[in-house]
């Protein structure tokens, strides 16, 4: 209960905040990446264990193992064979657009009623502080499980936050 709380409490005083500037190797990509870099570099991020469930979308860091020993609820599209992994549940999450933004390299599947939803944007980052991997899906509002697999490293911060119809690519 704490960790659902200290994800709300975050996600909130981060939308409050004003963003930073972007480093100039932020400024390349044609979305923004100012609201996620200020979330991971906020502090203190709230860290749970891979198969727990969050309330809501928000910020936090993940805790994987080694992905040969997670059983994901639908089988990764990719990176299974190696690295870590792990996944969480967000419990309760508006149908929209949502942006998932992970700190390290790694393969993300979102899943929703056992399938996995269709990537709508995606991309590897390449010189932009603490964000690594950028994925969007479209999520009808039932609950949302985000596979994490093939990291290099076993923790990773993660960012959900809802794409709004003005912010999206043309």
């Amino acid at each position: 209960m704490r960790e659902k709380f200290a994800v709300l409490l975050l996600t909130l005083l981060a939308w409050a905040a004003p963003a930073a500037a972007q480093p100039d190797g932020c400024l390349q990509y044609s979305w923004s990446y100012g609201r996620e870099i200020d979330l991971f570099a906020d502090g203190y991020l709230p860290t749970i264990d891979s198969a727990s469930s969050l309330p809501k979308e928000g910020v936090f860091a993940l805790r994987l193992k080694a992905t040969s020993d997670i059983m994901y609820p639908v089988p990764p599209d990719r990176g299974r064979d190696s690295g870590y992994g792990g996944y969480v549940t967000l419990e309760s999450i508006p149908a929209g657009r949502y942006h998932i933004v992970l700190s390290e390299d790694a393969w993300v599947d979102a899943v929703e009623e056992h399938a996995r939803l269709p990537v709508r944007d995606a991309g590897k980052i390449d010189n932009c502080p603490s964000v690594r991997q950028s994925v969007q899906f479209e999520v009808t509002g039932q609950p949302l499980t985000i596979q994490i697999s093939g990291a290099p490293v076993d923790h990773l911060s993660i960012a959900v936050v809802r794409v709004w119809n003005f912010e999206r690519k043309k």
